[in-house]
């Protein structure tokens, strides 16, 4: 693991005012040199550690955003460019936008098939990133849809029927999308599958620390305590949230944050 900071107290030391002090992105520091514990510790465990996995890569996690930013922005930018040419807002030709139109939704309608395969494989949660995703290339493919065909400028560009078609494709994906999220994806009633998960790993993180030495756990357990300390020291943490969270079993301290958020 490689990250900013090689222990929780060097992370509680320069944390900045302005931040929230979680007790889950703490203990994860504390608990950095094991990876395996991270992944059950929550979601700031979990994040951490693809952050650390994430190190190894250099410029791999950037250059795997790029493309899903410029993927989320194709329609947006494919309807732009159409939108100028009837209404002159500028001078970019149907001969230009209607293909870059075209090749923005031809990009957006593989997003929505990628997006939909790892939805299908995964957790299937109603995520609403996805379905804004989904409903929002719809309706910018059904607005390029109808400008291409009902501006004489454009509908009068060679090819515009090819063109039209990449981006009906892209539209229909996108509302398929939607409609899986919100068909198959998980609710209300995947709470008791969440409890069940929950338990799944209290019982994989405490598998993981009886693995570990007891002279590191002591090690660790210390590291994550004088973190507490001088964050209740510097007034970050309430003196009775420090007294629960130095009380607490090691690998817990999300709880605590999820309960703090809760009230």
């Amino acid at each position: 693991m490689s990250l900013r900071h090689d222990s929780a107290l060097a992370w509680a030391d320069d944390l900045s005012a302005a931040a929230e002090p979680r007790l889950g992105i703490l203990e994860a520091y504390a608990l950095q040199r094991h990876p395996a514990a991270l992944e059950h510790m929550g979601d700031d465990g979990a994040g951490l550690a693809r952050v650390a996995g994430a190190k190894g890569s250099g410029m791999a996690g950037l250059w795997l955003l790029l493309p899903l930013l410029l993927a989320v922005i194709a329609p947006v930018i494919g309807f732009a460019a159409l939108l100028g040419d009837p209404l002159g807002y500028h001078r970019l030709d149907g001969e230009v936008s209607v293909p870059i139109a075209g090749a923005c939704f031809g990009v957006a309608a593989v997003v929505q098939v990628v997006a939909a395969v790892v939805w299908l494989r995964g957790p299937r949660l109603r995520d609403r990133q996805l379905l804004l995703l989904g409903f929002g290339t719809a309706v910018f493919a059904a607005l390029s849809w109808w400008v291409m065909g009902s501006a004489a400028s454009l509908a009068s560009v060679a090819g515009v029927g090819g063109w039209r078609s990449a981006v009906l494709v892209a539209g229909v994906l996108g509302l398929v999308l939607s409609l899986l999220v919100l068909a198959l994806g998980r609710g209300a009633a995947a709470v008791t599958a969440a409890a069940e998960d929950a338990r799944a790993h209290r019982d994989a993180l405490a598998a993981v620390l009886a693995g570990i030495p007891d002279h590191e756990l002591r090690s660790i357990r210390d590291d994550r305590d004088a973190a507490i300390a001088l964050l209740a020291e510097r007034g970050r943490l309430e003196p009775s949230t420090a007294e629960r969270a130095r009380r607490a079993e090691l690998g817990t301290l999300h709880r605590l944050d999820a309960e703090q958020r809760a009230q």
